[in-house]
C-alpha cells in the first residue's frame, strides 16, 4: 500500500481452461464475465473488493497465446496426461544451428522446478559447445 494513499495493488492468478476455441474454451468471448465472477467470489470470501475496484486489468489464455506463442495460452507448457506424452515434448538442442528449446513444453516438462533443469539442459548444452 502506498503511504497516505489507502490504496492497494493486487495480483490474482486463477488457474483457467486453455484457449481452445470451436473446441473447447473460446477466451474471446465471455472473459470479462468470468473476471467479474472472480470479484464476485472474492466479495462472497469477505474481501469486498468490487467496493473498493478503481483499475481493474485482466489477461487471459487467449491474450498469452497471442503475445508469446504459449500454444493453448498454457504457461506450463503443453498436456502431459498421457502415458507417451513425456517423449512429445522438444528436446533441449534443436536441429537448427543455435537455437535451443527450454521450459514447460520442453524437456523435462512444465512446473517451476523441471523448467529450471530444462533451462539447466540449455545452458549445458551451450557450454559444452562452446569448448
Amino acid at each position: 500500500m502506498v503511504k497516505g494513499s489507502n490504496k492497494e495493488s493486487w495480483f490474482v492468478l486463477v488457474n483457467a481452461p486453455r484457449h481452445e476455441p470451436g473446441t473447447g474454451w473460446d477466451w474471446n468471448t465471455g472473459s470479462a464475465e468470468y473476471a467479474a465472477k472472480i470479484i464476485a467470489r472474492l466479495d462472497e470470501l469477505g474481501l469486498k473488493v468490487s467496493e473498493r475496484l478503481d483499475v481493474m486489468e485482466f489477461s487471459t489464455p487467449a491474450d498469452l497465446e497471442n503475445r508469446v506463442g504459449a500454444p493453448g495460452g498454457s504457461i506450463y507448457g503443453t498436456s502431459s496426461n498421457g502415458a507417451r506424452s513425456a517423449f512429445l515434448r522438444a528436446k533441449n538442442t534443436s536441429p537448427l544451428k543455435n537455437l535451443y528449446c527450454a521450459g514447460g513444453s520442453a524437456h523435462p516438462g512444465g512446473g517451476l522446478p523441471l523448467v529450471g533443469i530444462s533451462a539447466e539442459l540449455v545452458a549445458e548444452a551451450i557450454r559444452l559447445k562452446q569448448t
